[in-house]
């Protein structure tokens, strides 16, 4: 006799039972860990890097790559998870849809993302902390009981696809030595990136209308073509020194804009006005660089 098929909904096969069981101590460890796919920690990440430059071992452009990276990571997780419509597990203590992680699909494309562009030490010892990394946010997010392994693994494979994608049709790998970045985006690719992301956000409007998250990333990408477009080349040839004014300029306008485009998501219900709070806070972001050095 054939055995029923799993319906996708209880997409389960023991985790959840398994995640019920693991001692406080565990899951409060893992609680923790999640945090490194956290998207609006990673937003913070790539903008210091992009401020930082080559100082941290990531050109601007390539963190400006990975910044679009993540804002297209916005529009494919949401929209995605609106389509397949899919419940989390029933200990999640989030409400809202679990088919794919978006912690594990976000992650990957920054983590990976970052590997890839990133110049210091070996191309390997980069992908293989990426992975490490990766591994460990999709695996706390079914530990914490708010996805399936099933959502995981998807939200990872998915992530690669599109990484795998985003550069082979951009940039392109150039793996000509042991160390150094695999790929080094042009001025285009990174303006082809941000307009990606304008379209994944508004396709994912098609399913996912009322979606604050969305606007905020259509506003943040079309502000990033925007400034992009005007000042990116001038952006990307600065040198930033490492000083105290660079952090207490550089740092506080990095927490205003970020401030401004997270609570304008978590605070209005008004759609474009969520979209125009994040593209002011993309070309904050963006002209940093130039601020510092003017100042």
């Amino acid at each position: 006799m054939t055995p029923t098929a799993t319906p996708l909904a209880t997409r389960g096969i023991g985790e959840v039972a398994f995640a019920e069981s693991l001692p406080d101590a565990v899951v409060a460890v893992f609680w923790a860990l999640t945090h490194l796919g956290n998207p609006y920690l990673l937003l913070a990440c790539v903008a210091l890097a992009y401020l930082l430059g080559d100082r941290v071992g990531i050109p601007r452009r390539g963190a400006a790559f990975a910044l679009a990276l993540g804002l297209c990571a916005i529009g494919l997780t949401i929209g995605l998870k609106h389509f397949f419509g899919l419940p989390r597990p029933p200990i999640s203590y989030r409400d809202g849809l679990g088919f794919p992680s978006g912690h594990a699909l976000g992650s990957t494309m920054f983590w990976g993302g970052v590997a890839v562009l990133a110049t210091w030490g070996r191309w390997r010892q980069r992908l293989t902390v990426a992975g490490v990394v990766v591994g460990t946010v999709a695996l706390s997010r079914v530990l914490i009981g708010v996805h399936y392994l099933a959502d995981v693994v998807a939200g990872v494979a998915i992530g690669v696809a599109f990484l795998a994608a985003a550069f082979a049709l951009g940039p392109g790998f150039s793996p000509r030595s042991r160390s150094g970045a695999l790929a080094t985006p042009e001025h285009r690719h990174v303006t082809a990136l941000f307009v990606l992301a304008v379209g994944l956000g508004l396709a994912g409007l098609l399913v996912a209308p009322g979606e604050s998250e969305l606007f905020l990333g259509i506003g943040t990408a079309a502000g990033g073509v925007l400034a992009w477009q005007r000042f990116g080349r001038r952006a990307a040839a600065v040198t930033v020194e490492l000083s105290t004014r660079t952090f207490a300029l550089g740092g506080g306008g990095l927490l205003v804009a970020l401030g401004v485009m997270s609570g304008t998501a978590k605070l209005i219900e008004n759609g474009p006005l969520i979209a125009v709070a994040g593209a002011v806070g993309a070309v904050g972001l963006l002209a940093l660089p130039l601020v510092v050095e003017e100042r």
